[in-house]
């Protein structure tokens, strides 16, 4: 059996760890992405590419002693599934296995799971990984592309319980109304109490409550998942957004909240006197208690014109700091700053 478990880039199909019968191969991956992370690095979610996946399969994590565990995992159409991987399994380097898992009969005659091939996940030394392994990109701050289009596949931006992610609809394989990339909250359930059920929102919902008429992307979340902030082209999000931009939103989940709450969006790429920004703000980061908001912005209104002309020039395009005064004072009043490098006011 060792050997099996060895030998299972080369196709070896004969391993199930699950029952005592000889599984069917009843899928197939392709890849996977990232295929590896160096150690110690925080949990993370991969995507599965490949064939034949079914509702209710897992994807398996195998190391090279014979054990095998069943992800925190998703189905999102047949040729993807997504799945977490805990902290805990990168905290040392290693070569294991990533694999899927169909549901089937546990007893009688034909009991055996459906199972896929195995594709290798590494971790890495500390020091990085080696060419040809592919790692979790970390995102720059450049506008995105100016489309309408849906993604193709969900865009994984987060990791730990709460993952954010881009994608037409909630299942990959439906075209969501209008065809607009929106953003997603998966709670995982990772490091959950048992009780937990995985479950997916959806954030950039219009103020009334129905699907938003522009695209959304890149989403930033806050460790317990209450706060997520995002950039959207659609004006449907908030009552009286017609400046033609794309603005940075921020949407209270409620989750975890410790009062009466209602979920909802508000509009932070605003002026002091509230006036709609005069160009497209985007690439939002938000801290992980949610009260501050970092995001590029082409607008000139942001904060008042004297403290503008009081700066000196710097990159491009600037870098503004909201305070959403969440989890502040009474006195707290939510204000935007615009962020200047030590280096650019030493000249």
């Amino acid at each position: 059996m060792a050997l099996c478990v060895l030998a299972l880039l080369s196709g070896c199909n004969t391993y199930n760890p699950y029952l005592g019968a000889s599984p069917t191969v009843s899928s197939s991956i392709t890849s996977i992405t990232p295929s590896g992370e160096p150690a110690g690095h925080a949990g993370i979610l991969i995507t599965v590419n490949g064939s034949g996946f079914v509702a209710g399969s897992n994807v398996t994590w195998n190391s090279s002693n014979s054990t095998s565990t069943n992800l925190v995992s998703n189905f999102v159409s047949s040729t993807e599934m997504q799945a977490s991987i805990p902290d805990n399994f990168l905290a040392s380097p290693g070569t294991f296995f990533v694999g899927v898992i169909a549901p089937g009969p546990t007893s009688g005659n034909n009991a055996g799971n459906g199972i896929s091939n195995f594709v290798q996940f590494m971790v890495c030394p500390a020091s990085g990984c080696p060419s040809g392994v592919s790692i979790q990109k970390a995102r720059v701050s450049s506008p995105p592309p100016a489309t309408s289009s849906p993604a193709s596949s969900p865009i994984q931006t987060s990791g730990g319980r709460y993952q954010t992610f881009v994608a037409a609809s909630a299942e990959g394989s439906i075209e969501g109304a209008g065809g607009f990339s929106r953003i997603f909250l998966r709670d995982s359930c990772l490091g959950a109490p048992v009780a937990c059920a995985p479950q997916i929102l959806a954030i950039s919902v219009a103020w009334n409550g129905s699907d938003p008429n522009g695209p959304s992307n890149s989403p930033s979340v806050t460790n317990d998942g209450r706060f997520v902030v995002f950039a959207s082209e659609a004006n449907n999000l908030v009552k009286g957004d017609g400046n033609g931009w794309s603005d940075v939103f921020l949407r209270d989940t409620c989750i975890g909240a410790a009062s009466v709450c209602v979920p909802g969006t508000i509009r932070l790429s605003i002026g002091p006197d509230g006036a709609e920004a005069n160009g497209p703000s985007f690439s939002p980061a938000i801290s992980p208690d949610g009260r501050f908001v970092l995001f590029n912005s082409g607008a000139t209104n942001l904060v008042r014109p004297d403290s503008l002309n009081a700066l000196p020039a710097f990159s491009t395009p600037p870098l503004f700091l909201r305070d959403t005064c969440f989890g502040a004072d009474s006195a707290c009043i939510p204000r935007t700053s615009r962020v200047v490098s030590a280096s650019a006011l030493q000249h």
